[in-house]
């Protein structure tokens, strides 16, 4: 840009800078964070004026003005971005040279850096000098990874939340609200696959005497028991929930009723094997399936009907004599309900 496109006011600021040191001082000083000028001609030759290796923590004297010296304390995966970003500057003078660096400080901290600088060239275009300014930009990344760091602090938090929401407290087992939500998600899932999905409600037979007998802490401490044995049962893509004081459901994804009455019975048998203080643990199983028409509609009014269907098949398993296992089939099958005993193989009936 010639003088006389310059503003007046600029024009006069080159002038007194070309004959007044003292403003171009301040002008390093004042504005930039290290100001540098190298000699591409002899490339281990570059000037560095004393702010910037004041940033770093040296004393200027200390350092000899060598490309060497900046380059022992630049962050080795920096030091790759500034070099191509350097001959690519030096090949297409619109290819911006302008990088954040890390430095490595004297006491051993990182010191953030904004590197800018622009080549000079003669009148053939090739590039003899570059020249370059420095800006201190620590606290702001430090600033920037505390935030990053909080944020990702309160995503963990926000999860645990989440988990601890959808944990029952006793077992660690999925509670009812995220038992809900699960055969929702699961009923949706399985609708769009044309799978079938299948409900089993265990509930422990004569829980109540165990409480009254032995009291509530040794009472817990079987449910414990139980929800560690079914845990170790059930299938990954299964869910396993406590939904109330001594009940349990799991969620059984692709199964058909044939699977589901084989699932639980494998859950009753589980149970029936422990023990406690002398006492036989047993349960009893209600299983219902959803499949075809019966998973059309309202999301939720099919759920509602599958746990309506497993509690009452629960139901017929308690008053024919406990420790067995129940299916009741879908509405639009009659409400069929049969009836599997310990021992039972569900392909003879």
């Amino acid at each position: 840009m010639g003088e006389e496109q310059r503003h007046y006011l600029e024009a006069e600021l080159y002038r007194r800078i070309a004959a007044d040191e003292e403003i171009f001082d301040f002008i390093q000083s004042g504005s930039l964070d290290g100001l540098w000028y190298w000699d591409l001609e002899s490339p281990d030759n570059e000037w560095m004026n004393a702010k910037f290796w004041q940033l770093l923590g040296y004393d200027p004297a200390e350092k000899a003005h060598k490309a060497s010296e900046w380059q022992a304390l630049i962050h080795p995966d920096d030091l790759k971005t500034m070099t191509e970003n350097f001959h690519a500057h030096l090949a297409d003078p619109s290819h911006p040279y302008d990088q954040v660096v890390r430095y490595r400080h004297r006491d051993g901290s990182t010191v953030w850096v904004r590197c800018r600088g622009i080549a000079i060239r003669d009148a053939n275009g090739k590039p003899t000098r570059m020249l370059g300014a420095h800006n201190d930009l620590t606290e702001l990344k430090q600033t920037e990874l505390k935030l990053r760091e909080q944020a990702q602090d309160m995503l963990a938090l926000q999860k645990e939340l989440r988990q601890l929401a959808s944990r029952d407290d006793l077992t660690g087992l999925a509670n009812r609200r995220a038992f809900r939500e699960r055969l929702n998600w699961q009923l949706g899932n399985s609708r769009r696959r044309g799978e079938a999905v299948s409900l089993v409600s265990i509930d422990l037979d004569r829980f109540k005497e165990i409480n009254d007998e032995l009291g509530h802490p040794e009472g817990d401490r079987v449910l414990r028991l139980v929800a560690a044995t079914l845990a170790g049962t059930v299938r990954e893509s299964d869910l396993l929930a406590r939904v109330g004081g001594e009940e349990f459901v799991v969620v059984l994804s692709g199964a058909g009723r044939s699977g589901a009455v084989i699932a639980a019975e494998r859950f009753r048998a589980m149970v029936a094997e422990l023990s406690y203080k002398g006492r036989t643990i047993t349960a009893s199983c209600g299983v219902a399936t959803a499949s075809g028409e019966s998973m059309e509609g309202d999301l939720e009014a099919c759920g509602a009907s599958l746990i309506e269907r497993s509690d009452r098949a629960l139901y017929m398993a308690k008053r024919k004599g406990r420790n067995c296992v129940v299916h009741v089939d879908a509405p639009s099958t009659g409400a069929l309900a049969r009836a599997f005993k310990p021992g039972d193989n569900e392909s003879r009936v």
